[in-house]
């Protein structure tokens, strides 16, 4: 007597037609994976997941939309791990933002993959994403952390900064340049650069204008 064989029903969305071609192409080529939607826009996903059921669902990280009538980045992820939590959710993403990737990994999504990767580097992290604990992060997402100094598992815990690295912060938000703080604190200003550095990567901010928004949201400022 033959088992049934188990099929995982995929639901795909991404605003680049060619892209999403080549994604469902890549997955009706894998055994026991059938493709049941490919949409075109957040609003679709969510409609056509209200409507029938899935196993895995892939979509693109849009950064951009009507914040009136469509659902895009951030809102879109949220909203997918509110209503369907069970679902394993892969994100694909152009953006190569430390504090993006670790939005999304406290979201609980299984994955996020650049979208520069190949499809068929997708189609093997979705496979491991059915089953996987931890966020998976594809090879090109890995290899831009390492460039900051960071790990995969620094993007799924808060890490708190010391004090000196609080001061900085907090002296930096206020206006005062590396230097400035320097001589504010009595340190070298190579020491307070490379606190201010270090603070950023815990925060998971890569620019200024992010940390002085970090430091006014946390009362640092």
């Amino acid at each position: 007597m033959n088992r049934q064989i188990r099929t995982v029903r995929v639901v795909l969305a991404d605003d680049h037609p060619i892209v999403l071609l080549a994604i469902a192409d890549q997955f009706s080529k894998l055994p026991g994976f059938t493709v049941t939607a490919a949409l075109n826009s957040g609003a679709e996903l969510v409609r056509a997941l209200d409507k029938g059921s899935a196993e895995l669902i892939i979509t693109e990280l849009v950064t951009q939309g009507d914040e009136e009538v469509e659902l895009d980045g951030l809102r879109l992820v949220s909203k997918l791990r509110r209503s369907y939590p069970s679902i394993p959710l892969v994100v694909l993403t152009m953006m190569t933002s430390g504090g993006m990737f670790h939005e999304l990994c406290k979201l609980g999504v299984a994955a996020i993959v650049s979208k520069e990767e190949p499809a068929s580097e997708l189609a093997q992290i979705s496979i491991r994403a059915l089953t996987a604990k931890e966020t998976i992060l594809s090879p090109k997402i890995q290899l831009r952390l390492a460039r900051e100094g960071a790990t995969p598992k620094d993007l799924g815990r808060e890490q708190p900064l010391s004090r000196r690295e609080l001061e900085v912060v907090r002296l930096f938000a206020q206006g005062l340049s590396v230097t400035e703080i320097a001589r504010t604190l009595n340190r070298s200003v190579p020491t307070v650069a490379t606190q201010k550095r270090s603070a950023m990567r815990k925060l998971h901010v890569e620019n200024h204008v992010d940390l002085v928004k970090h430091a006014a949201k946390t009362g640092l400022a």
